[in-house]
Formats: structure tokens, sequence, C-alpha cells
């Protein structure tokens, strides 16, 4: 299949030694995006476009913490200046507006004005999750589609699988994504490679656990001396043992 913008990240991450093509997907996202958030190359923080849509959507307080960390303080202090002000904007009229009932402030019933209300519904958006959430059903969209291809098909049956977030939402993706032709190889490969895979680095985790025993001091670790992360990239799709992303 001919190489395009939107498929070759996909190709390439399934060719990648990685316990799941999709984490390492999601992590480029997440770079890229915080790249272009507050990376002095891009600039992005200076223009109005891009500050109009992080004041619209803000930040949650995981990827406000990894703003931070990421360094460029003049450009988080930017972000946050315009964005405190809309919020406040927002804040006065939804107070000015607000009439107390007998139930109380923290009503969750009522179609009426309410500060919680409001304040609750702004904690529900964040602008960098908005982006990963958008290139990465762009990318499991762009997996099912390539299962046309024979080569494709050949590279993630020689692949480590995937971690369980990512499977399940992969699963979800075939159902509407997958083409008709490829639904029976899918199923079984994909089950398939969670199965092998997930039993293999539980193997490993088993033996990086025997290897305190004193018994097998002297032995050979094998494959496990970064079994824990593994795993825990396996369940939960993080890669716990990254450095903290920050600005080049």
């Amino acid at each position: 299949m001919q190489k395009h913008l939107h498929t070759y990240p996909v190709m390439e991450a399934v060719k990648k030694d990685d316990e799941c093509p999709f984490c390492s997907l999601e992590r480029d996202v997440f770079r890229h995006t915080m790249d272009f958030v507050l990376g002095s190359a891009e600039g992005s923080y200076m223009q109005r476009a891009v500050r109009n849509e992080t004041d619209r959507l803000g930040f949650c307080a995981e990827h406000m913490k990894a703003m931070y960390q990421y360094g460029n303080m003049l450009g988080n202090a930017l972000m946050m200046q315009t964005y405190t002000e809309k919020l406040m904007d927002e804040f006065r009229r939804e107070a000015a507006a607000f009439t107390p009932k007998k139930r109380g402030l923290f009503t969750k019933g009522g179609d009426g004005p309410s500060p919680v209300r409001w304040l609750r519904k702004r904690q529900e958006t964040c602008y960098i999750c908005e982006q990963v959430r958008t290139n990465m059903e762009r990318y499991l969209a762009t997996f099912c589609v390539l299962t046309k291809d024979a080569a494709f098909r050949a590279d993630v049956e020689k692949s480590k699988g995937f971690c369980m977030p990512h499977y399940a939402a992969l699963m979800e993706t075939a159902e509407t994504e997958l083409p008709g032709g490829q639904t029976e190889w899918f199923y079984f490969t994909v089950n398939r490679l969670m199965e092998e895979n997930m039993a293999r680095v539980a193997g490993d985790l088993d033996w990086f656990v025997q290897k305190f025993d004193y018994r097998n001091q002297d032995a050979d670790w094998k494959n496990s001396r970064d079994a824990v992360s593994r795993m825990m990239q396996k369940l939960a799709g993080i890669y716990p043992a990254d450095p903290v992303y920050k600005a080049k």
C-alpha cells in the first residue's frame, strides 16, 4: 500500500520494537502538541487563533503540570494569563445570574445558572487531551484500513501486540472501520497477539521477582530487567520510565 501522511506513522509504529504501537504514537502526538503549544520554534502561544482554542478548552491538571515541567515560563504565563481572564469573565456572569435555592449551591439538578455546574463542565475539556484524542482516533481508524495490505498484516503479526487500553480502543474502532474482508484475520490475530505477549511479559515479570531469591542471585536476568515498566505499559498504556518531556 502506498504510504501517505496519515498512514506512514502507523506503518512505522507497528515495525517498532515496542510493547504497543499506539503507545508510541500517543507519546509522539503528546510531544508534538507540547512543542506546538509551547515550543519556541513554533511560537504558537503567540498566535491569537491558538490562544482562542486554548482559552476555550483550557487544560486538565495532568497536562497543566506537564506544561510547567516542559519549561518556557513566558509561554506558560501568556497562556495562563488569557485563559484566566476568560475564566473570570465567565465566572462573574455565572455568579451574577445565580440564585440560591433551598437545596443549596451544590444541587445537581435544575437548568438554571450555577457556578458549580459551569466549573464542572469547564473541567471536562483540555486542549492537549483533545489533540491527542483526535489524532489517536485517526490512527486507530488508519490501522483498520491498512489491514487490507498484506505487508502491513505481516508486520502486525510480528509485533508485540498492544497494551490493554489501546487494545480496547482498537476493538471498538474495528466495529465501524474494519474492512469486511479482514474480519476473521483481525480478531484472530489481535487476540492472539494480546494473549501471547501478555504471557511473555508476565513471564519476564515472574523471573524478575524470582531473581530476588538468593538461590537465583547468580542466574542470568534474561529479559526481565525492565519487566516492571513493560508490564505497567501493557496494563495502563504508559511509559513509566520516561523522563519528563522538556523544551529542547
